[in-house]
């Protein structure tokens, strides 16, 4: 598992670590995804009480998706060619990078 640091390097060097309100890492707390408490414990991070107010973007379709559609959430899938299908991970939407998220979430707003 990745710790705080090496995800906080990619952040900073995307030029996006000033757009996250919260950040939970799997390193840091007793739950892996798909476990319902890593995805509960990241609503807690920023203040949101309802899955359904929340939308997860992750690259495995069975740890970020299937998990989070288990828990309330909405799913967006990034696809990762080194990460496999999985049957019961049906995502909201599929972005091929993650620039492409907006557009999705201006419609789910609306």
């Amino acid at each position: 598992m990745w710790p705080r640091a090496a995800h906080e390097r990619i952040f900073i060097r995307d030029e996006i670590l000033d757009l996250i309100d919260g950040a939970v890492y799997s390193s840091e707390i007793p739950w892996v995804k798909p476990h319902p408490e890593a995805f509960r414990t990241a609503m807690r991070a920023v203040g949101v009480t309802d899955p359904g107010e929340c939308v997860y973007v992750g690259d495995r379709p069975y740890d970020d998706v299937h998990g989070a559609k288990s828990v309330g959430m909405r799913a967006v899938l990034v696809p990762n060619s080194d990460v496999p299908a999985f049957a019961g991970a049906e995502p909201d939407a599929v972005i091929p990078r993650l620039a492409d998220f907006l557009g999705h979430l201006d419609r789910w707003a609306a």
